[in-house]
């Protein structure tokens, strides 16, 4: 019950000291603000016990010492904007950052931290799902938390979750990329609650080039894309490239776990 308190508590401190302005976080000599509850995770967690929190303060520390000025970066799954901002960040005014975000009530969170951070070059949001398909499909939300997704098992755990079903606009990686004339990005970062099979089956000729991916895996949501690992690692190997987890020299087994992973030519 204490820990239930301080966890209501210590948000409640941040909105009422950070209201107007963000709460600040200070990264490789900038300091970017959000909303409070949406900042990225610090890095002192990159040995966290927790493999959430581990796997997002590695993914911060590796975006923000390998993006450089005049970097593209892709964002799927933005969210709030944690990477998004940070990437914005890195590659500086030089540089071009897409950010992918299909759920309205996230969007509108996203819009809102990037206002608390004037002095950054204004990424280009697109309010689009990627997938392996251009068209259309549902998508399911509570309220923009962070596991919005285009299957309803990544959504709904218990009975009493109840998921908002909205209609939104898909697309293809390969196909806006090249329709948009965007160069070869950097890097690209996956976190689609599942879909992430999809997105990289339509991305084909990205995974043919030179850029870097950091993946986030959610196998438990894979049987309702009707996806299997196994399709995941074909498409890695077939393009010439090795993939691993995050911080480790680990390379996947025969089993799909959660966490994330660095997808890269060899």
């Amino acid at each position: 019950m204490l820990a239930t308190a301080k966890n209501r508590l210590i948000p409640w401190i941040k909105r009422r000291i950070y209201a107007g302005r963000g709460e600040p976080y200070r990264i490789r000599g900038q300091t970017l603000r959000y909303a409070p509850g949406s900042r990225p995770v610090r890095l002192r967690y990159k040995t966290s016990s927790n493999a959430n929190v581990r796997y997002d303060a590695l993914q911060v520390e590796l975006l923000s010492k390998s993006l450089m000025p005049g970097d593209t970066a892709i964002d799927i799954g933005a969210h709030s904007g944690q990477y998004c901002i940070l990437m914005t960040a890195m590659v500086g005014d030089t540089g071009n950052v897409i950010a992918f975000e299909p759920d309205p009530h996230a969007l509108k969170l996203l819009l809102k931290n990037l206002e608390l951070n004037p002095h950054l070059k204004r990424p280009r949001i697109e309010n689009v799902a990627l997938s392996d398909v251009d068209g259309e499909t549902i998508l399911y939300s509570r309220g923009g938390n962070s596991q919005s997704s285009l299957v309803r098992s990544a959504v709904e755990f218990r009975k009493e979750h109840h998921a908002e079903k909205i209609r939104v606009r898909t697309a293809r990686l390969d196909t806006y990329l090249a329709q948009n004339k965007i160069p070869t990005p950097a890097w690209v970062k996956i976190d689609a609650e599942g879909a992430e099979i999809r997105i990289l089956q339509g991305a084909t000729s990205l995974l043919q080039g030179t850029a870097r991916i950091i993946c986030e895996l959610h196998p438990y949501a894979w049987k309702e894309f009707n996806n299997e690992f196994t399709e995941l690692k074909h498409l890695v190997f077939s393009s010439g490239r090795q993939m691993r987890y995050l911080g480790s020299e680990r390379e996947v087994g025969e089993t799909a776990e959660y966490g994330t992973l660095l997808i890269e030519p060899v």
